[in-house]
């Protein structure tokens, strides 16, 4: 495999960008009709993604184990991607859809490459391409011994927290396994979108989920807004490596840093060391006003809870300390300054493990303000799950970046 031709001529495609993509997906819709239904109506997000994706892909090529891993678990999380015929019957991924995917990408290639492209470059990418297709295919085998393509959940209870904010739960059909701190992929089949959204608790024995969503875009507005109980909802194989990665050092503090909706998969984090031996946490939970805590309540009961398991003479009255601050508010008795001006105040935060939750924005400054404060970055463990990013990337073994 000649792989810096396949990047240099790669590298042409990502100028065109945008461009690319939606000659790629205007071209893969008229080989194959069928597969439009697989994909939202608004195609803006799933453009971006699929140039993430294929430029994750072509940097790998010369990394075999890092590829395989990468593809594999691609091809499982493809599995969800379904459509409908005429007559309403479930059209599921197969291997059809791989061979037209191919046809589009050939195609879209050629007619950006322009002279660049030559039967030597063609047999180049249709080789890589196959390559890159029996792993997903393998991953996709594998993954069908052992998961459904999806999950169908009912909305079992909704309570809505602000005029912006609500908490739901929804019972899946079957046990739906996560770790806590990991994503999931979430579908209201009417928009035909999926958006990935973070348990907010450990997992359950009856298999129930909560999610915590603010209405900021049209995905999440309908679920603030519309969704009703006993609706319907799909849910995809759980991502997200970092935030599940909390108990690699057992020994060590844990401090949790949490900013809006973020709060979710720590909660789940929190609520999992709760049921463990109760490892000395503290969950700093930050908001612009008192208004914006809004699981206040539910993290104080959190904190007073016992450790489901006692060890040795520790006192467990001390596993959780939690913290919430505001940046203003009248008549505020606690802590102000944002979650991450309240973590440097602590005296653990040396020896700590460090997770951060939050808006991409609040994610990104907190970690350069802990850095700055001679925080090592090998104690700092946080994802970031946006739409200009395919969310299994984070998957990926080299990135170290929530919703």
């Amino acid at each position: 495999m000649d792989v810096e031709a396949l990047r240099q001529s790669w590298r042409q495609i990502e100028v065109a960008g945008a461009e690319a993509a939606k000659y790629f997906y205007a071209t893969l819709f008229v080989i194959a009709p069928e597969t439009r239904a697989m994909f939202p109506t608004n195609m803006h997000y799933q453009e971006d993604k699929l140039l993430a994706a294929l430029g994750h892909i072509i940097s790998r090529l010369d990394d075999g184990g890092e590829l395989t891993t990468f593809a594999r678990r691609l091809g499982a999380d493809h599995r969800r991607f379904h459509g409908e015929d005429r007559d309403g019957k479930t059209i599921l991924l197969s291997d059809r859809h791989y061979a037209w995917v191919g046809q589009a990408l050939l195609r879209t290639l050629e007619r950006f490459l322009g002279t660049l492209w030559t039967p030597e470059l063609q047999r180049e990418w249709a080789a890589a391409y196959d390559a890159v297709t029996n792993l997903m295919l393998g991953g996709a085998k594998e993954a069908k011994e052992r998961y459904p393509p999806y999950w169908t959940a009912e909305v079992r209870e909704i309570r809505l927290r602000r005029a912006d904010i609500c908490v739901f739960t929804v019972l899946p059909d079957y046990f739906c396994n996560y770790l806590p701190g990991q994503s999931i992929p979430i579908q209201v089949p009417e928009l035909r979108t999926w958006r990935y959204l973070s348990p907010a608790n450990a997992p359950r024995s009856d298999g129930s989920i909560e999610f915590h969503v603010r209405a900021t875009g049209r995905f999440s507005t309908y679920l603030v807004r519309r969704m009703r109980l006993g609706d319907r909802l799909l849910l995809g194989l759980s991502v997200g490596k970092s935030l599940a990665s909390y108990d690699r050092a057992p020994h060590r503090p844990l401090v949790l840093i949490a900013g809006g909706t973020g709060l979710a998969p720590l909660r789940a984090i929190a609520q999992a060391v709760q049921q463990g031996v109760g490892r000395s946490t503290s969950l700093i939970f930050g908001a612009r006003t008192p208004d914006d805590l809004y699981d206040d309540e539910e993290l104080s009961k959190l904190a007073m809870l016992q450790p489901a398991i006692r060890q040795g003479h520790r006192d467990p009255s001390d596993w959780l300390r939690y913290i919430p601050t505001v940046e203003t508010g009248w008549g505020w008795t606690g802590e102000t300054g944002t979650a991450v001006d309240v973590a440097l105040r602590l005296d653990s935060l040396p020896e700590s493990e460090i997770l951060i939750s939050g808006p991409p924005g609040m994610t990104s400054d907190a970690v350069a303000q802990l850095t700055r404060a001679g925080v090592q970055p090998e104690q700092i463990l946080c994802e970031s799950f946006d739409n200009t990013v395919y969310p299994p990337l984070a998957a990926a073994p080299t990135d170290r970046t929530h919703q």
